[in-house]
């Protein structure tokens, strides 16, 4: 970019039939600094297609903003900041982190930045390449040249969600105002800090807003579908008590700590023992515990899978495998996936010792579906992520004789009995209706306000612009790849980045050596690999996570 001024890149994440892969760029130019500031804004995975055999995730590609060991970016980004740690946040940086490139300094909370060096670790990514990270806190600007961002806490399904505010000038002049509120709703959440209306209208009185980089998830889901947490606690406990004598299986996207919350919750008033089965699932646990939430510590079974099957009774046991995606890919199935495929058991036969369950051949290795199982399907299905897959999961854990319950959602997986048991964690249409009001009425100039959808396919982003056009706000279409200038006075398309190429991940296992190979590709817009870029292989971190702290005083 030669002229002064703004500009924001949707390098990923503005797809045209699928969620994720978030990543875009800001770069200002001032006229006292030789040389643009660039900032990205998070580096997610986007979840690759069931027909993708070579592909395990795709990343966006961003060889000209990072450095690597054989190259200099054209592009160098000054800086990360990253809004939460879900995989299609924070996924495409682990998997370059892995590959060797070199992460510029990274800004996020407290509770993100846990979860990223997780991710970090179990990558096997040593800890002299992570790059510099700082904690980000609420109301505390960070200065870049020319250019200030501020966090403001968001309510997500994940924990430590941040917004941020981007306020960029030329000769001491607001050129412009980005509010990027990341993934969000309006709702409260369970564990740690959330939204709150005031905390936005205090920003809005010390910065002008001129873009709003708006979520565009679930703007098309009624509210019908919403559920406090008191109240997803309070039916899932009720269903739970239907089934006294049964253990309980409850899969969660792992990182999403404010759902792993209602499972701990529920476990807690029914009087039951969690068993948290997966790595990730553990990695969360302990993000709770080093943001300094221990009111759960008690209640998780320190032991191993084996150890909890010979010594917690079924109707006692509360298990929370991962796998609410049904991920099935390159034989690192999740927990929930295993346990689909084993070969029907009857429970009403001798029970058979943990060590016999382990020599399984199909299925979970420890823990049986059978008709004295639970099943708690709370997590809604997203269509083009995982429709075939968790629909094809249930159905075979419903075969098995397990009592299947889902979530109540506009989107139904089968014939199975449903309860309001999770809530989406994007703003639902009035929410961002609420949330277009609220910017709206705390602007001297709201016509001058735009609002840009973000982070959907083509048909979410189109309605969220509807929904902000019946909120009595104007929005502007885009898609990946545009270059927008912003100012106060303009939104306009001034280029596109050169290719819709993006970097394909595939991961094997190598049994012989229990290391895993992963091999970066080039792939075209439809997933298909054209160029090889590299392999790397890791030995496994997971061998020595021993995640769940004892008492506070252990590490």
């Amino acid at each position: 970019m030669s002229e002064l001024g703004t500009t924001y890149t949707f390098v990923g994440g503005n797809n045209v039939d699928r969620i994720g892969g978030s990543c875009s760029v800001i770069e200002h130019k001032h006229s006292k600094y030789n040389r643009p500031t660039r900032v990205m804004f998070d580096l997610g995975a986007l979840f690759a297609p069931d027909y993708c055999e070579d592909v395990d995730a795709v990343i966006p590609d961003v060889r000209e903003y990072l450095n690597s060991e054989n190259s200099i970016a054209s592009k160098a980004v000054d800086a990360i900041f990253l809004s939460h740690g879900h995989e299609d946040h924070i996924g495409g940086y682990v998997h370059l982190a892995r590959a060797g490139i070199e992460l510029p300094p990274t800004y996020a909370s407290k509770e993100t930045l846990e979860l990223l060096k997780a991710a970090l670790t179990e990558a096997s990514v040593e800890k002299e390449n992570w790059p510099q990270m700082t904690e980000v806190e609420a109301c505390e600007p960070i200065q870049f040249d020319g250019l200030e961002i501020e966090a403001i806490n968001m309510s997500h399904s994940t924990i430590g969600a941040l917004g941020y505010h981007i306020l960029t000038k030329i000769d001491d002049k607001v050129e412009a105002g980005i509010f990027h509120p990341g993934d969000y709703h309006l709702g409260k959440v369970r564990v740690g800090q959330g939204f709150r209306e005031e905390a936005l209208k205090g920003l809005m009185q010390r910065k002008p807003i001129t873009h709003v980089i708006l979520d565009s998830t679930s703007t098309v889901t009624d509210d019908k579908y919403l559920v406090t947490h008191e109240e997803a606690v309070a039916n899932v406990v009720n269903i739970v008590n239907q089934h006294p004598e049964k253990q309980v299986v409850s899969a969660v996207i792992s990182r999403s700590i404010q759902n792993l919350a209602i499972d701990l919750d529920a476990a807690r008033k029914t009087g039951r023992k969690v068993f948290l089965d997966g790595y990730w699932c553990k990695i969360a646990f302990k993000a709770m515990q080093n943001s300094g939430i221990h009111e759960y510590d008690d209640l998780v079974f320190k032991g191993s899978a084996s150890e909890f099957v010979d010594k917690i009774p079924a109707s006692k046991r509360y298990i929370i495998p991962s796998g609410a995606f049904a991920e099935s890919k390159k034989g690192m199935k999740s927990g929930l996936y295993r346990m689909s495929e084993q070969e029907k058991v009857n429970s009403k036969k001798a029970k058979k010792t943990s060590k016999q369950k382990e020599n399984k051949k199909t299925g979970h290795p420890v823990f049986e579906i059978d008709d004295n199982t639970l099943i708690l399907a709370r997590q809604r299905c997203i269509e083009e992520i995982n429709g075939n897959q968790v629909r094809k999961m249930y159905a075979r854990l419903a075969s098995l004789g397990a009592t299947v319950v889902v979530n109540e959602s506009e989107n139904p997986m089968g014939n199975y009995q449903t309860a309001k048991m999770q809530r989406s964690g994007h703003a639902v249409k009035s929410e961002t209706k609420k949330m277009v009001g609220i910017i709206l009425d705390g602007q001297t100039n709201p016509k001058n306000i735009t609002f840009i959808p973000t982070h959907g396919n083509r048909g979410q982003m189109i309605n969220t612009g509807k929904v902000v056009e019946d909120a009595g706000g104007k929005f502007y279409f885009t898609q990946n790849l545009d270059v927008l200038k912003l100012s106060r006075n303009q939104t306009s398309k001034v280029g596109e980045l050169s290719s819709d190429i993006w970097i394909g991940v595939c991961e094997e296992m190598d049994n012989t050596t229990s290391s895993r190979i992963y091999t970066y590709s080039l792939v075209n817009k439809d997933y298909v690999v054209e160029s090889e870029l590299k392999r790397v292989k890791r030995s496994l971190a997971r061998k020595n996570a021993n995640f769940i702290k004892k008492d506070r005083s252990r590490g």
